[in-house]
């Protein structure tokens, strides 16, 4: 309760609270917002601007796409995937990362050199490359998105974990803890974990809004989420043909994927700063 206090205090906290909870309301209460069926087609109501009155007499508040399906709901279940995509990444990645991290940074020796160089091997790899590397062998899909997208994103926890873990490795409670023969597990799971949680914490939200974004730049750049998927990056590169004539069709995904991502890093921003000042350069 003190950290939400100390955010809502923060200026950049409680704009990314404001943004981040209104899109996470939006994503989850997307079939109650707008009950419409996101791939319906109606070729006859295609481009339809916003505030448009449909045949059966409700008002379309964003328009229509060039299929003719409506784009407010289409919006709002692109926000559902992407969201869906974030948590699940940074919760895979977050688990992945952080124990390497740990087990990096505990045991040392050759454990150590094989997960940095492991690590290192990673972000050698450009992630379009990587994307279209397992694409290639696999077939676009909201799992295969998952698993490029944690692939690319386990390394960020690593490096940071890893660095805390040496240092808390040496520490007072940890070596009472040896001395007394408490077993490896109890020192990771009692000693080890507990400290380098909050750093993880830090890092899990400013890697969900690049987990949010990596989706969406994957499906514009059409290696992700495909047709007739509501994903944002592949609304805003449908759209992109029609912007002279129905500015709409991409324009209120780019805005909501902008607004997302803003929100999810002042809030992680924030965190940092709340959590402890001293985490500031680890993102």
């Amino acid at each position: 309760m003190g950290i939400l206090l100390r955010l809502v205090r923060s200026p950049k906290g409680l704009i990314g609270l404001v943004l981040f909870g209104t899109f996470l309301v939006l994503a989850i209460l997307a079939p109650v917002i707008s009950p419409a069926d996101p791939r319906k087609q109606d070729i006859f109501l295609r481009n339809q601007p916003p505030l448009s009155r449909m045949p059966d007499g409700h008002v379309s508040l964003l328009g229509t796409d060039e299929l003719g399906r409506d784009l407010l709901t289409r919006t709002l279940y692109g926000i559902r995937v992407s969201m869906l995509v974030g948590f699940c990444a940074v919760a895979c990645g977050g688990a992945i990362g952080v124990l390497l991290g740990m087990l990096s940074g505990f045991e040392g020796g050759g454990v150590d050199f094989i997960l940095m160089r492991l690590v290192d091997a990673q972000l050698s790899i450009p992630l379009i490359l990587l994307a279209m590397m397992w694409i290639a062998f696999t077939e676009p899909s909201l799992v295969n998105i998952l698993v490029v997208i944690v692939a690319a994103g386990w390394v960020q926890y690593a490096r940071p974990v890893r660095s805390m873990t040496l240092t808390l490795r040496s520490s007072d409670f940890v070596e009472a803890a040896r001395a007394v023969g408490a077993s490896r597990r109890r020192i990771y799971v009692h000693h080890i974990l507990p400290n380098v949680i909050p750093l993880a914490i830090v890092i899990a939200t400013l890697q969900l809004a690049a987990a949010i974004l990596m989706e969406g730049s994957l499906s514009f750049l059409g290696v992700g989420l495909q047709p007739p998927t509501a994903a944002l990056g592949l609304m805003v590169s449908s759209g992109r043909r029609y912007i002279d004539t129905a500015w709409w069709i991409c324009t209120f995904p780019g805005l909501a994927l902008m607004f997302i991502v803003l929100g999810v890093y002042l809030l992680g921003d924030a965190l940092r700063d709340t959590l402890d000042p001293k985490l500031r350069g680890l993102s």
